[in-house]
């Protein structure tokens, strides 16, 4: 064990060695996964020590020494060391397979550098059972209907062709960097948003600000969830309901007309808008702004029940959950994907005039691209806050998360890229059959889009409508109960990680929060928190801004970049380019000053 840990401590040394003489030294924990690649060595540590050797190291700041945590069996032979059998203390410091070096705490330092309260690692926080489920967590989310919103369509309409290299821009310099930095902190600390922070009270504080957002994030995600799931339920029937004016909650003006004059200021309501006004109690006269719609109150209690009988399983389970539904969701929009681009018989003219700008003005075009590409690449970091970096702590230490960035990063550009391309047709489907949208018929919900545009394109076709109604809204619930699955294991994760009396009541702590979050989402199921859901995405895009600065200024200037390249390359085994440091370092910040500028003058003026 001496040697292991020697070839780790030279190592590390060996990356560091241009660090200044007064640097405080360094405490190591030797850990069975520095060791893969020595086969011997690593079945000592496996026969010695079992599978719970977990390497844990937090965050520093560059001016305190860095310390890595014990596991419970380390702590406890380390305090056999410490308080008992001193006259075989030559011998003890030979055999000594954890510490070469302690240092005198520092004054202001956290209870965790000076051991008076030592990190415990929940030995049953698990593991992911396969490599891949880490890629299919943080792609399972990419089928909601953020994607299928307007906002895509809109920024192709407007923006054209000069929207993709914007988009792809806010992608290498934000979404990738703040997707690596966070992946880095988790598998790194194997903690979750609080303890990965552990070092410095400042940086526990960002870990608390981030679960606080998720708990606000989760309290209206309820209802996202619930609205595709009762569209998907009702395109059962034999009759379409938002394709007939047959129902109790038609109008005498209900049309279900194909045709129109566009020259007319005014159109009947159609069917499918009036279904969209009976779900979101649009069309209420109500003088009471509280009136709650009852088909979303009942999908969101069975969203919340769902969550409930996932979240209760082990990590090992949701992964594989995460693994089966990600596969299904790729195949349902693969066959839709297919199905539409053959029923509009699309030709190569009529695809290249998706991407023709309709904006006189190339700078309006510009900064509308800009704010759409912000949005969208912040998609790529998970449906809240901090979601990657919990997804990752449940890697193993030595995984190659650089590679898996790049490959969740791939697949959400291309079912980006492939979403605009069926928003545009059902878009353009819309305002042919039944009549402009934002003119004719708006109904004042960032929802409106996806609810209008898609359940009206699949509706009407000719063959099996009902089948490719149910198959388009079920993969967007499934991508949505992903989302808030996500969320929870981030919440979770976070307060057991930290909290060590909590993880003997998991079970508990879990089912009272799920009540909580139910109780919470009643309000956005009535009238008044409707309306409230619209500022929600602005506010999302800059918090998501905000709190990723942050993180990158903290592990790449505050805690140094010497240390974040070198710890990374012990990390992931291999090298990691200085010129993929100074983009992280230079060009990310200066992106992020660009952006939170922009959100944040959107945000007002919206």
């Amino acid at each position: 064990m001496k040697s292991i840990y020697s070839g780790a401590k030279q190592q590390l040394s060996s990356c560091m060695q241009h660090d200044s003489d007064d640097t405080p030294p360094v405490i190591l924990v030797a850990n069975s996964d520095y060791n893969h690649h020595n086969n011997h060595r690593q079945h000592h540590v496996h026969h010695k020590y079992g599978n719970n050797s977990y390497h844990t190291p937090p965050m520093l700041n560059h001016q305190q020494p860095r310390h890595y945590n014990y596991t419970h069996q380390q702590q406890t032979q380390l305090t056999n060391h410490s308080n008992g059998n001193h006259h075989h203390h030559h011998n003890n410091n030979n055999n000594n397979s954890f510490i070469t070096a302690v240092t005198t705490p520092i004054a202001g330092t956290s209870t965790y550098e000076m051991l008076q309260r030592p990190f415990k690692h929940d030995r049953r926080r698990g593991q992911w059972s396969a490599t891949a489920d880490f890629y299919f967590a943080c792609t399972s989310h990419a089928f909601g209907s953020i994607i299928f919103s307007e906002v895509p369509v809109y920024a192709m309409i407007f923006g054209g062709v000069y929207f993709l290299p914007i988009y792809l821009t806010a992608i290498f310099l934000y979404a990738i960097p703040v997707f690596i930095i966070q992946t880095f902190l988790g598998q790194f600390s194997t903690s979750g948003l609080i303890s990965a922070f552990r070092v410095a009270p400042l940086f526990k504080g960002i870990g608390y600000s981030i679960l606080l957002l998720n708990l606000l994030s989760l309290a209206y995600y309820g209802v996202v969830a619930a609205v595709p799931l009762i569209y998907a339920a009702n395109s059962v029937h034999t009759v379409i309901p938002w394709m007939s004016c047959d129902n109790a909650w038609n109008t005498p003006n209900c049309s279900t007309h194909s045709t129109y004059d566009a020259d007319e200021l005014m159109l009947d309501p159609h069917a499918t808008v009036e279904f969209f006004r009976y779900i979101m109690r649009s069309d209420d006269d109500s003088p009471h702004e509280f009136v709650i719609s009852w088909p979303i109150l009942c999908g969101v209690i069975g969203v919340w029940l769902l969550t409930l009988g996932i979240i209760l399983k082990r990590v090992s389970f949701i992964g594989k959950f995460f693994r089966c539904i990600c596969v299904l969701m790729f195949a349902v929009f693969l066959a839709i994907f297919v199905h539409l681009l053959c029923y509009i018989k699309l030709d190569w003219d009529t695809f290249m005039g998706f991407f023709k700008p309709t904006l006189h003005s190339s700078f309006s075009g510009v900064m509308g691209g800009v704010r759409t590409a912000i949005f969208m690449s912040t998609w790529l970091l998970g449906p809240g806050w901090g979601n990657v970096l919990t997804m990752a702590s449940h890697n193993r230490f030595h995984r190659d998360s650089e590679k898996l960035t790049y490959w969740v990063s791939g697949t959400h550009v291309m079912l980006a890229f492939m979403a605009m391309i069926c928003g545009r047709i059902a878009f353009d489907h819309f305002e042919d059959h039944v009549g402009f949208l934002h003119f004719h018929y708006d109904e004042d919900h960032y929802m409106q889009f996806l609810y209008l545009c898609f359940a009206y394109l699949f509706g009407s076709f000719t063959s099996l409508p009902n089948f490719w109604c149910f198959l388009f809204f079920s993969m967007i619930f499934l991508a949505e109960l992903s989302a808030i699955i996500i969320q929870m294991m981030s919440v979770l994760t976070a307060l057991f990680d930290e909290y060590e009396q909590l993880r003997t009541k998991k079970s508990r702590i879990t089912i009272a929060l799920v009540l909580l979050m139910l109780t919470v989402s009643i309000y956005f199921c009535t009238k008044k928190g409707f309306e409230h859901l619209d500022l929600l995405p602005n506010i999302v895009v800059l918090s998501h801004l905000i709190i990723s600065f942050v993180l990158l200024l903290m592990t790449t200037w505050i805690y140094g970049r010497e240390r974040f390249q070198c710890d990374l390359q012990f990390m992931l085994g291999k090298t990691i380019s200085s010129f993929k440091i100074f983009l992280i370092r230079f060009l990310t910040p200066a992106f992020f000053v660009l952006s939170i500028v922009n959100s944040n003058a959107l945000l007002f003026r919206t």
